[in-house]
């Protein structure tokens, strides 16, 4: 959430994308180490945990799609019809 905050702060739309997409890629590396830590030292159902893990991931991903297509249209950046 703070990378959203922050973003949604931006000046720019280049400076939202790069702190938007910069958070994306940094929580996905932290969610990736956290994965491999968990399946080697935790006793879990693997389908299972793996199946969450990568449901929680692709929500994450549509919020922040969301979260860059509301500010591209709240600065008039979308294409008319």
């Amino acid at each position: 959430m703070l990378t959203h905050y922050a973003a949604l702060r931006a000046p720019d739309r280049e400076t939202f994308l790069i702190i938007e997409l910069g958070g994306l890629g940094g929580r996905m590396g932290l969610v990736f180490v956290a994965m491999i830590v968990v399946l080697l030292y935790a006793p879990v159902h693997v389908p299972t945990y793996v199946g969450t893990l990568l449901g929680l991931l692709f929500v994450s991903i549509a919020f922040e799609i969301w979260m860059i297509v509301r500010r591209m249209r709240q600065d008039g950046l979308m294409a008319r019809d």
